[in-house]
């Protein structure tokens, strides 16, 4: 019942796996790891190509020098794979288009947080970040 339960949270997520499992391959992680303490576990990857980090239904994908012993980065992106499973195929246009956006126009003189916006702060929650 397990494995029909995975199969079909991965079809309600293909779009963004289909892309998850492409950045993988093309970025050829040097770790991965599982990720997660239920199901459906997600594949935790550190990547030196990858320029920050990015969830793509069941894959995080993280520059290898974004390991955050604290673990909030991994929480956060976490947090941007629950997202992805609530969301299934509205994933990329509500969560995923809109942070890409977010992050390429956000600099540090903005005088806002990068976790001011939306998607980020719900990601935050989701993982179980309080960023005071």
């Amino acid at each position: 019942m397990k494995e029909i339960l995975n199969v079909i949270l991965y079809l309600w997520q293909l779009p963004q796996n289909l892309l998850g499992l492409i950045l993988v391959a093309i970025l050829k992680p040097e770790s991965t790891f599982p990720f997660g303490d239920k199901e459906p576990r997600f594949r935790l990857c550190y990547a030196s190509r990858m320029r920050g980090g990015i969830s793509l239904g069941r894959y995080i994908i993280l520059r290898d020098k974004m390991k955050d012993y604290t673990g909030r980065t991994e929480k956060h992106e976490y947090g941007h794979s629950l997202q992805s499973l609530y969301l299934g195929p509205l994933y990329l246009l509500v969560i995923g288009l809109p942070s890409l956006l977010w992050a390429a126009w956000w600099n540090e003189d903005r005088n806002r947080s990068y976790y001011s916006f939306y998607t980020e702060r719900w990601a935050d929650r989701l993982g179980g970040i309080n960023r005071c």
